[in-house]
């Protein structure tokens, strides 16, 4: 007999059975992870996972239902558009059913927005319902540093994408596309097209088929940004460096990003420059500090660029803004995108060559949208650009299936030591509605408001040409950029106007050129009472004079007289001429 062999199986039978009251049960088996809750991070949220800092970790714990603490263990995925990628593999559970993940790699969802579940780990189960968790929306951020060559170590360029639930953006610096792209999501995140695809940029080339100069001119030369320092001659010296430095909400995905790029110029005019033709770079004497900043969920992306003179000398600038679009998804045909220009009445499509001139309006808005479908499309979507300064005119540079380009042509002076800005908001959405609302709500930011306020003790009112103020009742309002804009202060009976303070100085009329949001207070003041003559006047005309001149009547006594009719005044303290407090008070003697 194999005693051995007897004792294995008595120990496999020991432990595959209980004994209750003398029967041998088998044990139920252990029961498999029916349902799990991440509580941590909070439901939605944000992260950007900047590819420059030691670590991109995110933390995520949560509870579990059914199955064994002891054994079993779950995998964190990220779900969107029927699919989802694993961001942690083979997580332990506590005792009761916790888990915990201090340092999740953010990069196992990197650019995405999606929805993070526990499941039991190696598998994807068909319905999640049971497996719950927070949105999440995993954004990227990275510098673009030359490596080796006289100019190691330079920024010239930066890549960030901002993920909100329904919409994202990404970006690249001003030299190098601005937007990169615009994305919209479908209620299971799923991205169904590409709308913008690189907006808002200035290009060292106007044209990709015969380009003639620079989208950026300063005092009539070609002027290039770090991005385009580098295509040009990475090993030039004087190679500027670009910065840029980020903020975002991790409860709303609201991004602001601030970038500063000091723009240069060859030493010799020649276009298009070349490594032999630009071996070294020069201050333009500019600088352009860029403020991005996306919120609506994504839908509304605004850009500001500020020009700010560096040499205390003033200068022109001539830009033709880079906008190009795509607005489809898996498959399309941008040749087919349409676009309505300030003053046109419908949508039109256009071909390389078309210029649409003058573009007047400012605030101005180019809707954007593919011919043929329909409001609500998702496989398309639909958009706007609003511009806040007077466009000279957009000539297409390239249409093609993958891509429709135009450039926006405007102008601008940049005073001695001083800035000049401009101002654009991308807007995306499937609904044409919404597209309306949202330019309008750029819009409507876009306005220079002028915003008025009163003191002093006096009464009056102020009043603009063209109209809009009239204050008391509406002491702001928006006006289009580069408006001249005259006020106008009238004092109430019994005040008088003192001065202007804020963005206009002195007494006289106030005429302002609305470039930026501006205050401007009027200070009216009480007239001073100057005792008028009312001796001889009767008591009532006596009461007027002293009314209009912002005196008052004091004591009234009577007094028999020879030589002044009943009911006359027969003297007055103070006398005639003296100049007091406003509402001073005149004392009277009446005829008796």
């Amino acid at each position: 007999m194999d005693v051995t062999r007897i004792r294995r199986a008595a120990g496999a039978a020991l432990l595959g059975a209980l004994v209750l009251g003398g029967l041998v049960v088998a044990p139920a088996a252990s029961a498999a992870i029916t349902g799990s809750h991440i509580t941590t991070p909070a439901d939605p949220s944000f992260f950007v996972a900047d590819e420059d800092a030691a670590t991109q970790t995110f933390a995520i714990s949560g509870t579990t239902t059914g199955g064994n603490p002891a054994s079993d263990m779950v995998d964190v995925r990220c779900y969107y558009g029927g699919t989802s990628v694993r961001v942690v593999h083979n997580v332990a559970l506590n005792a009761d059913g916790s888990f915990s993940v201090p340092a999740a790699n953010l990069n196992g969802s990197l650019d995405l927005t999606c929805r993070l579940r526990a499941v039991p780990a190696g598998t994807k189960p068909s319905d999640v319902t049971a497996f719950s968790g927070p949105a999440v929306g995993v954004g990227e951020r990275g510098s673009s540093k030359l490596s080796g060559g006289p100019n190691t170590g330079k920024t010239y360029d930066y890549f960030f994408d901002a993920q909100q639930l329904t919409a994202a953006f990404d970006y690249v610096s001003l030299g190098n596309c601005g937007i990169d792209d615009g994305y919209l999501y479908d209620p299971t995140y799923a991205n169904t097209t590409i709308t913008f695809s690189c907006n808002a940029g200035l290009l060292r080339a106007e044209s990709p088929a015969k380009p003639t100069r620079s989208e950026l001119q300063i005092d009539g030369v070609n002027v290039y940004e770090p991005a385009q320092g580098f295509f040009i001659n990475s090993d030039a010296t004087g190679l500027p460096s670009l910065t840029d430095t980020y903020t975002v909400d991790a409860a709303t995905g609201n991004v602001v990003i601030h970038e500063t790029d000091p723009l240069v110029k060859c030493p010799k005019v020649a276009y298009p420059p070349t490594t032999a033709s630009c071996g070294s770079f020069v201050s333009a004497g500019v600088t352009d500090n860029r403020t991005i900043t996306q919120d609506h969920d994504g839908h509304l992306s605004w850009i500001s660029d500020t020009f700010t003179s560096t040499d205390g000398k003033a200068h022109s600038l001539d830009l033709l803004w880079d906008n190009n679009q795509r607005f489809w998804g898996p498959s399309g045909n941008s040749a087919q995108v349409e676009y309505e220009f300030p003053g046109q009445t419908s949508f039109s499509t256009h071909a390389v060559g078309d210029a649409v001139s003058p573009l007047a309006s400012e605030p101005g808005t180019i809707l954007i949208r593919m011919h043929g479908a329909a409001d609500g499309d998702m496989a398309t979507g639909q958009g706007a650009i609003v511009y806040d300064r007077p466009a000279a005119g957009a000539t297409f540079t390239f249409v093609q299936s993958f891509d429709s380009a135009f450039t926006l042509h405007q102008t601008g002076s940049v005073p001695a030591g001083g800035s000049t800005r401009f101002r654009f908001a991308y807007v995306q959405d499937y609904q044409a509605a919404k597209v309306a609302s949202l330019a309008q709500t750029a819009s409507t930011a876009f306005l220079n408001t002028i915003a008025v306020s009163r003191s002093g003790k006096g009464k009056g009112k102020v009043t603009s040409s063209p109209g809009g103020i009239s204050c008391g009742k509406t002491c702001s309002h928006g006006y289009g950029y580069g408006m001249s804009v005259t006020l106008k202060a009238k004092p109430a009976r019994g005040s008088r106007f003192l001065r202007w303070s804020g963005a206009c100085k002195g007494t006289g009329r106030c005429t302002i050129t609305t470039t930026d949001n501006v205050t401007v207070n009027a200070r009216f003041v009480l007239r001073p009472c100057v005792v008028p003559n009312v001796v001889g006047k009767t008591l009532k005309a006596a009461k007027r004079a002293l009314t209009r001149a912002s005196c008052s009547v004091g004591k009234i006594t009577t007094a028999t007289s020879s030589t002044v009719t009943k009911g006359r005044v027969v003297s007055q303290k103070p006398k005639r001429g003296r100049r007091l407090k406003p509402h001073a008070k005149v004392a009277l003697v009446v005829s008796a």
